[in-house]
């Protein structure tokens, strides 16, 4: 996976890591969760707000129905809070984008470092840039919550992506006790949106992290549950899948060893995704937890349900490894 990708959006490709790095490679999966939830503006246009005409001629025209009094200023209330709520995030997305470019530009500053090409000029430009975003950083959270803590806005149609993107702000900031605030408040208040998943999702990595592995379990299948897009199921399968492992015993062992396998049956991702990149690692780390814990009478059946893709290939390696095991060592001879 390509270093710019994980430096800048801090994607899966740390799975690899041994297990020791387990917490960090997790860490990075509510960046992921974030960083593609698709936070695309959905505010309408304001609508024109018509006065009502006065006088008789007016009403005959009208049929005497022109609206007037109290409907008529709802409906221009109402499009006056939609362009807010519009504006607000559109404001909110602009700032966002910019903490990402500037992520892309530290990167390419630290690539420069580690070759030794950066010097002074590259050490300072690098302070300057870090200040810029610490800055970025505060407005973009100050401006999706100027949105999620209107009261006029609560109806907004943007408000779950901006409690979202709130989050990630503040995670950002290094705020994780903010961040699982606004997530939690996600999750409550608008469970049925198509955000609420991506919510429970990183607030499994957060609890992960914290090492509250019962409650990642419990996030994991929240986000599992519904109608979830296949890249969102394969991350919280594996947060899901480590967190079992984590909790360790044969029952937990064998629910990892479950979810790694329902990774496996989604069918692969596309090449350079990090779904692509769990995609290796669930493959991996499947065929290492079998061999290592699982009965090896059963694994024709268990595999079976792995899918006819990657199925018979990943029984065919545990059952190689199986006969590695039970082959002789060397014979030890006698020196003379």
């Amino acid at each position: 996976m390509s270093r710019v990708l994980e430096r800048a959006a801090r994607p899966a490709g740390r799975f690899t890591e041994p297990r020791g790095a387990a917490a960090r490679r997790l860490a990075a999966l509510v960046a992921i969760a974030l960083a593609t939830a698709g936070c695309a503006a959905r505010g309408g246009d304001a609508r024109d707000a018509r006065g009502a005409q006065t006088g008789a001629p007016a009403r005959a025209a009208q049929g005497g129905g022109a609206q007037t009094g109290a409907p008529a200023r709802a409906a221009q209330g109402g499009g006056a809070r939609a362009a807010r709520a519009a504006q607000l995030f559109r404001e909110a997305e602009s700032l966002a984008r910019q903490r990402r470019v500037i992520g892309v530009q530290l990167f390419v500053l630290d690539e420069a470092a580690m070759a030794g090409a950066a010097g002074e000029r590259g050490a300072a430009r690098r302070a300057a840039l870090e200040a810029e975003a610490a800055r970025v950083q505060a407005r973009t959270a100050a401006a999706y919550a100027a949105l999620v803590d209107a009261p006029a806005l609560r109806a907004a149609r943007q408000r779950p992506a901006a409690l979202l993107g709130l989050a990630r702000a503040l995670q950002d900031g290094g705020d994780l006790r903010g961040a699982e605030a606004r997530l939690r408040q996600l999750a409550l208040e608008h469970p049925a949106s198509s955000e609420a998943p991506e919510a429970h999702l990183a607030l499994a990595d957060l609890a992960f992290a914290a090492g509250r592995l019962d409650e990642a379990v419990s996030a994991c299948d929240a986000a599992l549950r519904g109608a979830a897009r296949a890249g969102l199921r394969k991350r919280a399968l594996y947060v899901k899948s480590w967190s079992l492992r984590g909790l360790g015993g044969s029952a937990a062992t064998e629910q990892a060893m479950e979810a790694l396998r329902a990774i496996v049956r989604l069918g692969p991702a596309r090449a350079g995704s990090p779904e692509a990149t769990i995609d290796e690692a669930a493959e991996r780390e499947l065929v290492e937890l079998y061999a290592a814990h699982g009965d090896l009478d059963q694994a024709r059946a268990f595999f079976a349900r792995a899918g006819d893709r990657a199925g018979p290939r990943l029984l065919g390696e545990v059952e190689a490894r199986a006969a590695r095991r039970r082959r002789p060592g060397p014979v030890d001879r006698p020196s003379l």
